[in-house]
């Protein structure tokens, strides 16, 4: 996952009003640890309490791998049997979109450039997440996701785009999840582009608006989407358990159905689940 710098024209969800009814919260992990190197994450993860964790996120090799691993199989079998959707992680690295960093776009595996060529590595990789895992995925989570609905010669080109990879995949593979994550506060046509948006994935001092680099702190959305459980927040670098308290109760005033806090930084926040005693402290955390 990477952050993107919030946009100017990104929209905000208005505040909610005073009275309205409690938002009711599953954890939700970007569980990338490796299932053979760090099983003790993964029984700790499949361990939680029934209705903790609604999403647990796999991610073999930035993808799924070029073929079955059984590893995988097992810890995924697990979560699922646990109660958890199991997504599998897709890179669509920004659909090809320039950047100050990358002009050209970031290149897909092959060095190839281009929306079309992003396109054809994110169809290959669902498709191989649900040949080598189907019987217990419930779905794929597309990270690096663009914060803008369209380039300028195609105002709504990349959203669109999106949403057709969530019929595809619906219509491929019945009610298959779909989550998307552009790290960031998103204009209004993403309401549709995705079951689950991730609007924030950021540092503790982000989400808390203490950050020391301009433009990273939370924004809130400014249009209105259908339930909690469509918005999930990704919280890392929050390094107590009191910090992490402040940042669960945080994502519940801020609509957030879905949520994931961690201790560990960068850069690799989320090589392993937190300690067991904060891991414990979070499941309770939770909105319900």
């Amino acid at each position: 996952m990477r952050l993107l710098l919030p946009s100017p024209s990104i929209a905000d969800h208005p505040p909610a009003a005073a009275g309205a009814a409690p938002v009711v919260q599953h954890l939700a992990v970007p569980a990338y640890a490796h299932p053979v190197a760090d099983a003790a994450s993964w029984a700790q993860l499949n361990s939680s309490p029934p209705g903790a964790v609604g999403i647990v996120v796999a991610n073999v090799a930035s993808g799924p791998g070029s073929q079955p691993e059984a590893a995988w199989a097992s810890v995924i079998h697990a979560a699922r049997a646990a109660g958890s959707h199991v997504l599998g992680y897709v890179d669509t690295g920004y659909l090809g979109s320039p950047s100050l960093a990358h002009p050209d776009g970031l290149p897909t595996r092959s060095g190839a450039l281009g929306a079309q060529a992003w396109l054809s590595q994110i169809e290959a990789d669902i498709e191989a997440w649900y040949q080598f895992y189907g019987a217990d995925l419930g779905g794929i989570f597309l990270d690096e996701g663009t914060g803008a609905c369209g380039p300028t010669s195609d105002p709504h080109g990349y959203v669109d785009e999106y949403r057709a990879l969530r019929d595809r995949l619906q219509s491929a593979h019945a009610g298959g999840m779909t989550a998307l994550n552009p790290g960031i506060a998103v204009p209004r046509c993403y309401r549709d582009a995705a079951d689950v948006l991730v609007t924030f994935e950021g540092s503790y001092a982000s989400y808390t608006g203490a950050a020391d680099v301009p433009g990273q702190d939370y924004e809130p959305l400014r249009w209105t989407p259908h339930a909690a459980s469509s918005i999930w927040h990704i919280v890392y670098g929050a390094t107590t358990t009191e910090e992490m308290a402040h940042a669960m109760a945080l994502s519940r005033q801020r609509g957030a159905g879905y949520v994931y806090v961690t201790d560990s930084g960068l850069p690799n926040p989320f090589g392993g689940l937190p300690p067991a005693g904060y891991w414990a402290a979070e499941v309770a955390h939770r909105g319900s």
